[in-house]
């Protein structure tokens, strides 16, 4: 896949109702969240540092 997949993933809320939040690919565990909003933020802190803005297409694309 020519896509370059930098974020992590958030998964359904397990039976403690928290979000588990992954890295990417579904790799390794980021943490657990109790709202979405909580979710996200752990995604988007763990993002790289030079990770811009999310584009439709390839991972060559600019």
């Amino acid at each position: 896949m020519p896509a370059a997949h930098v974020g992590g993933q958030v998964r359904p809320r397990g039976a403690d109702g928290r979000f588990w939040v992954c890295g990417p690919k579904g790799v390794g565990s980021v943490g657990r969240a109790g709202t979405l909003e909580e979710a996200f933020a752990l995604v988007v802190a763990n993002l790289p540092e030079e990770c811009g803005p999310a584009v439709l297409g390839g991972a060559g694309r600019v």
